[in-house]
């Protein structure tokens, strides 16, 4: 399915099931449903979907990448990811996260973001190294899909980084500034940090506009909804059968 319109849902979930319970909201972007802002470049491979959910509790990050190959067989094998609260990344400085995608050797690293308009925040004296991980690295059919789960709770709320550091975060508003890339090659550094990073050719996924909100419970505040709700039946039972 080739993409020619992509669509950002973002579902909101405030929660206060009974007193003493934390407010919680899950907000989740996917291409497939509403944005008719996206910039698309398909030159390093065609964008299928793009999901990614974020909790504003636990700081709990999900991301999902498909690629399918474009006209000239080109298929993304790796990529570099920022993500904002709305505003265009792009001249954030020191302000997000930069994730670097190896589909190779799936590896995730993850920088501050220098706010450039390139790749290179990983070799930028200023920038810092924040942490590697695992990609999940999946083959379907002809598609290839990059996704991970992260808790970016402690790279967040991490105070020697500036001022104006977030780190990975968005609600009702998200900014996307994705490249695809491939024949992509990658060196690390004991630590994980990356020692090289160099790819043929990119393409680009960039949005950064409003999304709507839907308000749906989560499953720990619905059971807490269930369990006044039954015990308000059983109230009222009790009363009719007096």
């Amino acid at each position: 399915m080739r993409i020619t319109s992509l669509v950002g849902l973002a579902v909101a979930t405030p929660i206060v099931a009974f007193s003493g319970t934390a407010q919680a909201s899950t907000f989740t972007f996917n291409s497939n449903v509403i944005d008719a802002g996206a910039s698309i470049n398909n030159h390093a491979g065609r964008y299928e979907n793009i999901t990614t959910s974020f909790d504003d509790q636990s700081q709990k990050f999900s991301w999902s990448s498909t690629f399918a190959p474009n006209s000239n067989g080109n298929l993304a094998d790796g990529g570099w990811l920022v993500l904002s609260d709305g505003k265009n990344p792009k001249g954030g400085e020191q302000k997000y996260t930069m994730f670097y995608m190896d589909g190779d050797a799936e590896r995730l690293t993850a920088y501050t973001y220098n706010g450039v308009n390139g790749s290179n925040s990983w070799k930028d004296g200023n920038s810092v190294y924040l942490d590697s991980w695992n990609l999940n690295v999946s083959e379907s059919g002809d598609e290839r899909t990059f996704s991970f789960d992260l808790d970016m709770s402690d790279i967040n709320s991490r105070k020697d980084l500036g001022p104006d550091w977030q780190g990975t975060s968005f609600a009702d508003n998200i900014g996307i500034w994705f490249h695809g890339v491939n024949d992509f090659e990658a060196e690390y550094n004991v630590d994980g940090s990356l020692k090289d990073f160099s790819f043929a050719s990119q393409g680009w996924y960039d949005t950064n506009k409003p999304v709507p909100t839907t308000k749906v419970p989560e499953p720990a505040a619905m059971a807490g909804l269930v369990a006044i709700g039954l015990m308000a039946a059983k109230r009222m039972n009790r009363r009719q059968q007096g």
